[in-house]
């Protein structure tokens, strides 16, 4: 159903995407497009509606307003294959009201923003899993990382792979060795909150941007997924064990850049294989990077 509204008083008050609360308590789809994927197309509506700010909210995900204080609003759902994945709304800061044609627009816009969602998941998915892309991941590990510096906000990554996954492919057949992989996607997604970030960045090995969280709230989180994967029953191969070795690793000042940041958690998970696999090993900043073992 379209909405629009005109509000006089109180004002309406926009918060600025970090403030702005998430939309829902499940865990977040494997890959969300960044608020900058709709840069070009939020631009374009300003200009169109002649208003300050417009806000793309996807389930999942926080809502990509500027922070201001607004007088009215227009608000469109999108909807991909009859299901409401989030909002489309344009935010003015004087009194106005909003016609029927000024629906009829926004509702166009709003399928451009579904198909820009769609074609960005297709490039950016993995097809298997459902996770991020190794490409996707990296950006959004990028982006946050510079973000991180120039707000002084915490972020850690972790990365893990499947123990012992050679055996697994070599023993059941690699239609066995895809369900693990689709069944841990699945388990890993179930623990994550709805700010972070996972991707699959090798064939058996994943990687969690863990947002907003020090080392020690990214290893409880990497805890938790390693209990959960260890729990896990392979749907068609209940006879398969599986369980997985975590590194973690926090950007903090003593992080040089992203690739820095990568090799820490690295090290980190070649320390957890070579100590037993099947546990998690944190970073601190002067720890010494662990040789790689295969």
């Amino acid at each position: 159903m379209n909405a629009r509204v005109s509000l006089d008083d109180p004002e309406f008050a926009a918060s600025t995407a970090a403030e702005v609360p998430l939309m829902l308590n499940t865990p977040i789809q494997a890959a969300l497009p960044a608020p900058a994927q709709f840069a070009a197309v939020t631009d374009l509506i300003k200009s169109v509606f002649n208003v300050p700010a417009v806000s793309v909210a996807l389930h999942g995900a926080p809502a990509n307003a500027e922070g201001g204080v607004y007088r009215s609003f227009l608000e469109i759902p999108l909807i991909k294959d009859e299901v409401v994945i989030g909002s489309l709304r344009v935010l003015d800061t004087a009194e106005r009201e909003f016609s029927d044609r000024d629906c009829q627009l926004l509702e166009g816009f709003a399928k451009l923003v579904v198909d820009q969602v769609e074609l960005w998941g297709e490039a950016s998915r993995d097809v298997l899993t459902g996770a991020m892309t190794r490409r996707a991941f990296s950006d959004t590990l990028r982006k946050t990382f510079a973000a991180r510096a120039r707000a002084h906000a915490k972020a850690s990554l972790m990365i893990f792979d499947l123990d012992h996954f050679k055996k697994i492919n070599d023993t059941w057949g690699h239609a066995a060795g895809d369900a693990v992989l689709k069944a841990v996607a699945r388990c890993v997604l179930r623990e994550l909150r709805v700010e972070d970030s996972f991707g699959r960045i090798g064939g058996e090995e994943f990687a969690v941007l863990v947002a907003n969280a020090d080392a020690a709230i990214a290893s409880e989180v990497a805890e938790r997924v390693r209990r959960a994967v260890e729990r896990l029953s392979i749907p068609g191969f209940p006879q398969i064990p599986v369980s997985a070795s975590f590194g973690v690793a926090e950007a903090t000042d003593a992080v040089l850049d992203v690739e820095d940041w990568t090799d820490r958690a690295d090290a980190q998970l070649y320390a957890a294989k070579e100590s037993g696999r099947n546990r998690v090993c944190v970073a601190t900043e002067t720890a010494p990077r662990a040789a790689m073992v295969n």
